[in-house]
């Protein structure tokens, strides 16, 4: 009978001590991301890729959230300053998300969905004013071709339309990006539709002013990581889920039942059948529990982006 105590007390012990591996190994499966932490994010140390060149709109955005501080690294595209991101190679990346006059921007929306291994920490919305910048000395019956992103254009449609109706509009992977082309140029026959920062970056002339459709124009930027999402409480919490249309109307009913906030939803194809979508969306008044509520009775599938500040 000893022995089978023994026995008996010997395999309790080694059970005990194999479920404590195990707990050890699985990080608490049972917790939620981030355990309630808010984001912690060292404003000096952090590395950040944004589109590029120097003086785009993005990067005065960088500056807004990490106060002037850290180190930006310009890139050609937006894909590839999330993937340095993704790569190692930045700590952080600065995406557009929404603008007032053109609305979703559609190209970023579909990076963020596509790279799972991103979260969004942090949200800066940003004034716009749109400038056109030409090479000193130009007048505007000289301007023959204007560069600018695409928003830049769809911005300051009405004023070309009223201005310069002949014109031809080239579209180009940034507004800084057209002002650095106006500059290596060096033509009066030559515009860009950019921010009066890149006119400082290039030497350029600001030829005229404030060329936005309306003075409300703003656009919103995300400042997405590689680490986990947080979970504590935020302004926003965005997440994306992905089903039919059809079910859409008792998503909206269960985020009403959270008594959650819509800011915004964008909808991108999954490319898989029709009537499918990604659904990018931003809430406010919602805390991770009300996610995971709503998470748990859909029947979309719902990634979590994360619970962030809004600069």
């Amino acid at each position: 009978m000893r022995k089978i105590n023994m026995y008996s007390g010997f395999v309790t012990i080694l059970l005990c001590t194999l479920a404590a591996i195990v707990f050890i190994m699985t990080g608490c499966s049972d917790s939620t991301p981030s355990e309630q932490q808010p984001v912690s994010i060292d404003y000096e140390k952090a590395v950040v890729s944004y589109l590029g060149p120097e003086g785009t709109y993005t990067e005065a955005a960088c500056e807004k959230f990490f106060e002037e501080k850290g180190r930006y690294v310009p890139y050609d595209t937006v894909d590839n300053a999330v993937q340095a991101l993704c790569d190692g190679k930045s700590n952080y990346a600065v995406i557009p998300q929404e603008n007032t006059i053109g609305g979703a921007i559609i190209d970023y929306i579909d990076t963020l969905i596509s790279q799972e291994g991103v979260s969004v920490v942090g949200e800066v919305e940003l004034p716009i004013d749109q400038n056109l910048l030409t090479v000193p000395g130009t007048e505007l019956k000289d301007i023959k071709t204007v560069y600018s992103h695409k928003q830049g254009i769809a911005q300051g449609k009405d004023w070309l339309e009223q201005n310069l109706p002949e014109a031809e509009v080239i579209e180009v992977s940034s507004t800084a990006e057209g002002a650095r082309m106006v500059a290596d140029s060096g033509e009066s026959s030559c515009a860009a539709i950019a921010s009066a920062g890149a006119a400082d970056v290039y030497d350029l002339e600001i030829l005229a002013s404030n060329i936005q459709n309306n003075d409300k124009n703003k656009t919103r930027f995300y400042v997405l990581s590689d680490d986990e999402a947080s979970t504590a409480e935020g302004d926003r919490l965005a997440f994306i889920a992905t089903g039919p249309a059809n079910e859409l109307p008792e998503l909206m009913d269960e985020i009403n039942d959270e008594d959650a906030a819509l800011i915004t939803i964008h909808d991108r194809p999954e490319k898989t059948e029709l009537g499918r979508y990604h659904y990018l969306i931003e809430c406010t008044d919602m805390t991770y529990d009300n996610y995971s509520k709503i998470a748990k009775k859909s029947d979309f599938e719902c990634r979590y982006l994360g619970s962030f500040e809004v600069h």
